[in-house]
């Protein structure tokens, strides 16, 4: 890690006690830290190396109209503005080891500021009482331990303490490790996205690439997976895709829970990547347990897939929405695309008796998305299911044949 220090972002007017514990633990193992102070009510204890002046200057505020008001609500939006400035300078000059959050919801707050902005592969940290429930809105798609304290980061006591050295221990471990995030394998990276529905197909294609001298990176569709992939690929970790599961795409437009957002499908085209799409699970929409699939779905095919997972049924008008979407990504690509489409369904549950055999639904989506398509994106046809070997082969053939072209290409 060089010269970086371990930053730690917090509320210094609740929080001092602590993060100094979490300071001095750090210092005798020998760690660097920079203390940025983002609280505005009460008067810290412990000196910061960004003082909460400094912060509120540049996130565009002043300290003494904050204090005064004593609304953490209007301060909070501009601590996190000092905090995204001075942390992105920090990480331009090559300042930044790990982060470290310690606290409740506001501290957590300013963790998943930290978060969104290091890259993969700086070691990340949040000892929170929130670190237990829905943690996505503060790990995002960011590879962040979250160390659940237990009891409330509120005084120094025994079994605080004893978190917070475990805290420290780990960091140090995680410093320790050669981490440098621009590390690559040498090999061509795939960044290939499966589903437990689409898992077979998935491990054809591992089976396939990786003798072809491939790294592929697997990502869970679940949302987080495809914000995952998008990610990488923008930061070039990532060199051709194989897209066997969009189902993503169906939960950002019907409602679902495992929505990856609307640049979905975005990233690999922006940047000239290779690309092979296949509509796996397109057949499905994503909700938690059956009690909670909204009210206005009532009536439609549903399959539980786990106690904790339902899957609804798409219908052809839903599989047509879905297609156009996917075709009007694919069509401002900027490098080589093509588009496989499996005769035979596009999930485990999508196939001849399965619960989500539906002819017609899928139909809607392969003529749309041929229609849709522009002319230089080949389709091809394939008469097998999605989870086939047979298609498999299809869908890899055509990447490493565009994967061969391009480093060809690149050659003087």
């Amino acid at each position: 890690m060089g010269n970086g220090a371990v930053i730690i972002a917090g509320t210094l007017d609740t929080k001092s006690e602590e993060i100094g514990y979490v300071r001095s633990a750090l210092e005798k193992r020998g760690r660097r830290v920079i203390v940025i102070d983002c609280g505005i009510l009460g008067r810290p204890t412990l000196t910061a190396d960004f003082p909460r002046e400094t912060v509120a200057k540049a996130g565009g505020g002043d300290l003494a109209a904050l204090v005064a008001k004593r609304d953490r609500e209007t301060a909070l939006p501009v601590m996190i503005a000092g905090l995204e400035h001075i942390l992105g300078d920090l990480l331009a000059k090559g300042e930044v080891a790990g982060f470290l959050g310690i606290g409740g919801g506001t501290n957590a707050a300013l963790a998943a500021t930290a978060f969104r902005m290091m890259p993969f592969g700086l070691p990340k940290m949040l000892v929170s009482t929130v670190a237990c429930g829905n943690t996505r809105p503060f790990v995002g798609i960011k590879d962040a331990l979250l160390f659940h304290s237990v009891v409330d980061i509120l005084g120094l006591n025994t079994f605080l303490r004893s978190i917070l050295d475990r805290a420290v221990a780990a960091m140090d471990a995680m410093l320790a490790l050669d981490t440098a995030t621009s590390a690559r394998s040498g090999r061509g990276c795939v960044g290939l996205t499966s589903f437990g529905s689409t898992t077979e197909g998935a491990e054809h294609a591992l089976a396939i690439l990786q003798p072809e001298g491939l790294e592929v990176l697997g990502f869970h569709a679940r949302g987080v997976g495809g914000e995952a992939m998008e990610a990488l690929i923008r930061e070039e970790r990532i060199d051709a895709v194989l897209d066997l599961t969009t189902t993503e795409v169906a939960d950002e437009l019907v409602g679902g829970i495992c929505s990856a957002g609307p640049n979905r499908l975005e990233a690999a085209g922006e940047r000239g990547l290779p690309q092979v799409i296949l509509p796996g699970a397109v057949d499905m929409v994503n909700f938690g347990p059956r009690a909670t699939v909204p009210e206005r779905f009532r009536g439609r095919s549903f399959v539980s897939h786990t106690p904790l997972a339902t899957l609804m049924r798409t219908t052809p008008e839903e599989n047509v929405e879905i297609a156009r979407f996917i075709a009007r990504k694919l069509n401002a690509a900027k490098g080589p695309v093509a588009v496989v489409l499996p005769l035979g369904g596009f999930s485990a549950y999508d196939r001849k008796d399965g619960p989500f055999w539906d002819p017609a639904a899928d139909d809607a989506f392969r003529n749309t998305i041929r229609a849709e398509l522009a002319s230089h994106i080949p389709v091809i046809d394939v008469d097998a299911h999605i989870n086939d070997r047979a298609t498999i082969e299809a869908a890899t053939s055509l990447l490493i044949d565009m994967i061969n072209t391009k480093k060809n290409e690149a050659r003087p």
